[in-house]
């Protein structure tokens, strides 16, 4: 039933298409009464012959239409189960994306207690790895650039590195590695 109601949601269509639609049903309804008047009016075949090609071509209309509407139908189908597939494997990589990130909290945990970096501190790390500036995070921290500068010094002290580059790079260096290099050194 769901499938015969779905040729029936002429809602769907474009002022063209339901112009076109009105046009050919309107070939196709009256070719049907004169074809019928003009037989029951005892008229040769021969004279009803423009009527009978008006018929035929308005039915080929609304055949070719009904088949382009079902083809269109089974299209959308298709994307919508191609895009709850994708649905479904974006949800299994954000699990495993989210399995990843923990992991890598809890690495970027360790190095922090080997620093003895202050919670402030990480903080200030954690928002320079996600690329804010010093004024974005005294904004967030709610306290003054320069404090964020002088925490970002310290850090760059314990961590035994001289730049906001070096700090990054010491995060994110091993996994940039191209495939084979890490494992060689």
């Amino acid at each position: 039933m769901e499938r015969f109601g779905r040729f029936g949601e002429l809602g769907h269509l474009s002022v063209r298409q339901w112009a076109f639609s009105v046009l050919v049903i309107s070939v196709f309804a009256t070719s049907a009464v004169e074809i019928i008047l003009e037989f029951t009016a005892g008229e040769p075949p021969a004279a009803m012959l423009d009527d009978i090609l008006w018929l035929a071509v308005s039915t080929g209309c609304v055949l070719y239409y009904l088949y382009e509407r079902r083809m269109s139908y089974r299209e959308i189908e298709e994307l919508r189960e191609n895009l709850e597939n994708a649905r479904g494997n974006l949800a299994k990589i954000d699990t495993h994306t989210k399995e990843i990130a923990n992991q890598y909290r809890a690495v970027m945990q360790k190095q922090f207690d080997a620093w003895k970096l202050s919670a402030s501190e990480q903080d200030i790390v954690i928002c320079m790895l996600k690329g804010l500036t010093f004024r974005e995070i005294a904004g967030l921290r709610e306290t003054r650039e320069k404090t964020v500068r002088q925490q970002a010094s310290g850090v760059y002290r314990k961590a035994g590195v001289s730049s906001r580059s070096e700090l990054t790079a010491w995060f994110f260096e091993d996994m940039l590695d191209p495939p084979g290099v890490a494992a060689e050194s």
